[in-house]
């Protein structure tokens, strides 16, 4: 299951997107922007309040008022900014959701369901990496599930058990210079080409 907090993030990307000025239909007309009410995720600034000598409103302070889009865009950017602190833990909860899945899996009672299990938490975890800042992770679980739609309960636990170990690697070497990228980047252009051996073999 994808994290709840990603589809916010995605939203908001959507949401953006429906504000941008839209290049078609460029002639005379004007187009108005309507603003939707985001104010659950985005704290607006406050109105100013109308002093005792603000006389009868004119017609421009009637219309209801509409928001520039980039301001729009700047404040939803500091709102996945604040979410970005809670990247870290979300992309350990998942890492420990994938590292579970394999512990299952390696029974010797492992089933093709407990199999679909590892898959869908590499999947998930492949769809979400790159916007948490783990491109490696990304890789790794993108070859991760393509080794397991070629594998059956038994098969592969070596290379397996190298990609959720590389998974785990990589999540505690962010941050830690170009070297460790280097190495990550290294990590999965070993792994994606024993995956295009092995599959391709089969």
């Amino acid at each position: 299951m994808v994290n709840p907090n990603y589809r916010g993030t995605m939203m908001l990307k959507d949401l953006l997107e429906k504000l941008k000025p839209s290049s078609k239909g460029k002639g005379t007309q004007s187009t108005t922007i309507a603003t939707p009410d985001i104010s659950r995720v985005i704290k607006m600034p406050r109105p100013d309040t109308v002093t005792p000598e603000a006389s009868s409103p004119s017609p421009q302070a009637a219309a209801p008022k509409t928001h520039d889009p980039e301001e729009m865009g700047a404040l939803a950017e500091a709102a996945v900014d604040d979410l970005s602190g809670q990247f870290e833990a979300w992309m350990q909860m998942d890492l420990n959701r994938l590292k579970d899945a394999w512990a299952l899996a390696q029974q010797p009672v492992a089933t093709p369901e407990d199999y679909r299990s590892l898959y869908t938490c590499a999947h998930n975890i492949r769809g979400v990496a790159g916007s948490y800042g783990y491109p490696a992770i990304s890789r790794l679980c993108g070859s991760l599930c393509t080794l397991l739609s070629d594998t059956t309960p038994g098969e592969n636990s070596a290379l397996i058990n190298l990609h959720v170990e590389a998974c785990r690697a990589a999540h505690t070497s962010i941050g830690r210079g170009e070297s460790s990228q280097s190495v990550a980047d290294a990590v999965c252009d070993a792994l994606e080409q024993r995956v295009a051996r092995k599959t391709s073999n089969s």
